[in-house]
């Protein structure tokens, strides 16, 4: 009698030991050549991107902290990364390629927001082409950061600047007159007994906007769990950043009522500061009660 065979055990070629990794130093050295290679190329703009990050007029100020932050993300993945297989994509080739366009046709068009994200165009391209497409997933978040390190279009900042300002007004006014204080407003100038307050530019909000909305990505990434709570955080920063704003133009004409130096100056910038904070602390408030609804939603529901 023939002896029956035995079956053949077929192993999952995600599992098999020579599969290629993405922590090999071969690997390591091609990421390293291509970074040096990219930030070559996109010199120039980068060094551009760099000068906003201290012009006030961008209102950039927290892009110096947004390659740290990336890079902790990325770091605090490091052990999964070193799992990822490697699957390089020719696409990631046609990614820096269009990158490299974009980058010209920026900077021939003087068009700086389309100049500044072709690198980002190349990064990704970079990645897919050294490691694939699976590594670009495990580092969807940190790339998508890096956006906000990048200064919005001109016309769209100044616009939006321009619609921050009235609300900003209209809501300092409403405010006001609700405390019993007399207000006259007339467009983005407020009135008050005694003094003149003009909220201009730079108090539009759209600098603390800025601000808080990178603390409230880092916020979901380390402390948030859950696409729709994440989104509904990003989504809640807006109009508690407004908010924020309108509270510190209330609190400068309040103070402005009793001493007028407190309008301008140190005193001005502090209350600036503080109303950044306290809108901060206002996102995660707005955590904390979100938990605490979907707790008890949860337990009824149970």
């Amino acid at each position: 009698m023939a002896t029956p065979a035995e079956p053949k055990i077929i192993t999952p070629r995600a599992v098999l030991p020579d599969a290629p990794r993405a922590g090999g130093h071969q690997t390591t050295f091609r990421a390293i050549a291509a970074a040096a290679l990219l930030v070559i190329g996109f010199w120039p703009i980068l060094v551009s991107m760099y000068g906003s990050w201290f012009d006030e007029r961008a209102y950039m100020e927290h892009g110096i902290l947004v390659i740290p932050a990336a890079a902790y993300m990325v770091w605090t993945k490091k052990e999964r990364l070193k799992t990822v297989l490697l699957q390089p994509s020719l696409w990631g080739l046609v990614l820096i390629v269009c990158g490299a366009l974009l980058a010209s046709l920026g900077v021939l068009a003087h068009w700086v927001w389309v100049s500044r994200m072709a690198f980002l165009v190349s990064l990704v391209g970079c990645i897919a082409l050294i490691y694939g497409w699976r590594m670009i997933q495990q580092l969807v978040y940190p790339l998508c950061t890096l956006v906000l390190m990048i200064a919005p279009p001109t016309f769209l900042l100044a616009r939006l600047t321009l619609s921050l300002q009235l609300l900003a007004s209209r809501l300092g006014e409403w405010s006001l007159e609700a405390l019993g204080i007399s207000v006259f407003r007339d467009g983005n100038v407020l009135e008050l007994v005694g003094i003149k307050l003009s909220v201009e530019e730079a108090c539009s909000g759209i600098r603390s906007l800025m601000a808080i909305l990178f603390m409230a990505v880092l916020y979901n990434y380390f402390f948030v769990q859950g696409k729709t709570m994440k989104s509904l955080i990003l989504a809640l920063c807006i109009p508690i950043a407004i908010l924020g704003n309108a509270a510190r133009i209330v609190a400068t004409g309040v103070a402005g009522q009793y001493n007028p130096s407190l309008t301008q100056g140190t005193a001005h910038e502090t209350l600036g500061y503080i109303s950044v904070a306290v809108a901060a602390i206002g996102c995660m408030a707005v955590h904390i009660v979100m938990l605490s609804i979907q707790k008890v939603w949860r337990s009824r529901h149970a």
